[in-house]
């Protein structure tokens, strides 16, 4: 008995001990890396020791905001050339998917070209005892960190914003995911034809996918990788998707997959002077902000400018604050003249006199606080690309938007915002002034009462519950861990399958769907009746003559 509770306290301590997890991040900007921080905030306020890897350049996002709890960095080296990534943002902003997914894959495999580097690091990590870590958290796009996975038998998580493309696809979610047409829900409310359309996306462009694939098999085996990273329906690694129910739309689903969104810093940083002014002068005010990495083309800027200028007038809002990077101004022609009010007279100023702020009621930024301005009271309305971490802010801060998304899980927020009637949307290959007015005034006058303040406040309330699964996902980070560290044996051979895994994931479809089970009763089946056929034919030889010779006799 002595003994037992010797080995009890031995576990329990084992159990307490700190594990090392590394987060790792590479591109898409800080929208990728925050949520995969979070968990980490969490993970750090548990015990465990967070590290962060990154390409160069990025390891300031840790370094000048609030995660001490980060104890190293790790570089993982450089990122693709700064004129191939706007060469990807200038061919995403023009990407219709109703066209063809060709342009995606090329920004694809412009992301990939940082696998070798990025590969060769990690593999450097986990070599050494001393950096071996003992989970990997990493943003979708590190390709390499499935790569730890299956050399290392490393237990890791990969984090997404919708789910990854062409992975975890439902019979009644029409398409593959991540190359869905807009509009495209479910089967329930799509027509056959759009349906047909999305089932038919990936075949439809077959020649670039089957490019794609040779591009990259081609710099694996260069690099000394000749195995494939399969995209498994049921993956044997922690698959998280920072959005929620209600705005993601419902699966079903593994045990190794979850939403765990939205994954949000419960801080964040205050209105600086110049807001704290302008709102305290604005009491209706709309919000723009189109991504980091958005470089607006100059026709669609003064789209949006004039129909910002109409909302004036109708009195729908009395001011703007419009975030656009310096890379977002790019392609907008200063020099353009717009006539708008002053005050009470009408004034003519220069697009260069509007960007530098000479306007009252116009305020443009180069980074704004977002989260503190979708907080304000006095924000009505928020105009937005769609993007992961917009539209989780968006409604955990309970505002309607205006959504124009621009590629990949932006287009399909869109349509889910939409869906849940805390938004309208714009084609960005095809909107107007008159349209962004018009649906602005159809969100903004609908009232205490309407449709849209109800939706708001309803999915506003189920976002603030389900940012608390920030907790169940640390829980399935340490029972990966502790699963996966006392499977497996010294020489690495697995003693117990994945307790997360379903049996179906480790057996053939053939097994796993019981068809051998219906290929026996079917045979057995046919064999009965076939049996049953020759015996009765059988005893009919024996009896027919008999019968005959009774009808004769009749």
């Amino acid at each position: 008995m002595e003994h037992s509770s010797d080995m009890s306290a031995m576990a329990r301590t084992n159990i307490l001990l700190r594990r090392k997890i590394i987060i790792v991040v590479t591109t898409g900007g800080f929208t990728h890396a925050g949520p995969v921080l979070e968990l980490g905030r969490v993970l750090a306020e548990r015990g465990h020791e967070i590290e962060f890897a990154t390409l160069n350049g990025q390891e300031r996002w840790v370094e000048t905001q609030d995660y001490e709890f980060v104890s190293r960095v790790h570089l993982l080296g450089s990122g693709p050339p700064p004129d191939q990534v706007d060469a990807h943002y200038r061919r995403m902003q023009t990407w219709d998917v109703r066209k063809g997914i060709e342009a995606p894959l090329i920004s694809k495999a412009m992301w990939d070209s940082a696998w070798p580097q990025t590969y060769r690091s990690l593999k450097e990590i986990m070599d050494s005892p001393v950096t071996r870590p003992d989970m990997i958290i990493a943003d979708f796009f590190m390709e390499a960190a499935l790569d730890m996975h299956v050399e290392y038998n490393l237990p890791i998580t990969m984090v997404a914003p919708n789910w990854p493309p062409l992975q975890l696809p439902c019979p009644y979610i029409p398409g593959e995911p991540g190359f869905q047409l807009p509009g495209t829900m479910t089967s329930e409310n799509s027509s056959l034809w759009l349906r047909i359309k999305n089932e038919t996306m990936v075949w439809r462009n077959l020649p670039a996918v089957v490019r794609f694939f040779i591009v990259t098999q081609k710099m694996r085996r260069e690099n000394g990788v000749f195995y494939s990273l399969r995209k498994p329906k049921k993956p044997d690694y922690l698959l998280f998707v920072n959005s929620f129910v209600g705005l993601e739309i419902p699966r079903d689903l593994p045990p190794t997959c979850a939403p765990v969104g939205p994954l949000l810093s419960p801080t964040w940083p205050t209105l600086g002077p110049k807001y704290v002014e302008f709102f305290q002068r604005h009491n209706s005010v709309l919000y723009i902000a189109l991504g980091t990495h958005i470089i607006l083309p100059h026709q669609d800027f003064i789209t949006i400018v004039l129909g910002v200028i109409s909302m004036m007038q109708d009195q729908l809002i009395d001011g703007v604050i419009w975030s656009i990077p310096e890379s977002g101004r790019k392609d907008i022609d200063e020099n353009t003249k717009v006539s708008l009010q002053l005050g009470n007279k009408a004034t003519v100023l220069t697009i260069a006199d509007l960007l530098a702020n000479l306007n009252e009621d116009w305020y443009f930024p180069h980074f704004a606080p977002q989260r503190a301005i979708l907080d304000h009271e006095n924000t009505r309305l928020y105009f937005t690309h769609g993007g992961g971490s917009s539209a989780n802010e968006a409604v955990f801060h309970g505002k309607p938007m205006i959504c124009m998304g621009i590629f990949f899980d932006q287009t399909a927020n869109a349509t889910r915002l939409v869906a849940a009637g805390v938004a309208e949307s714009l084609d960005k290959m095809n909107f107007s002034s008159d349209e962004l007015c018009s649906k602005a005034k159809k969100i903004l006058e609908s009232g205490e009462d309407g449709s849209y303040t109800r939706n708001v406040l309803r999915l506003q309330r189920i976002a603030h519950v389900a940012s608390r699964r920030k907790y169940f996902a640390a829980d399935l980070i340490e029972e990966h861990i502790y699963d996966n560290e006392l499977r497996f044996d010294n020489k690495g051979k697995e003693l117990l399958p994945m307790h997360l895994q379903t049996a179906d994931s480790r057996m053939s479809a053939f097994k796993a769907n019981n068809l051998d089970v219906w290929s026996v009763l079917l045979v057995g089946s046919a064999a009965t009746v076939g049996l049953a056929w020759i015996a009765g034919k059988a005893i009919w030889e024996i009896i027919s003559p008999f019968t005959s010779m009774n009808y004769g006799k009749l």
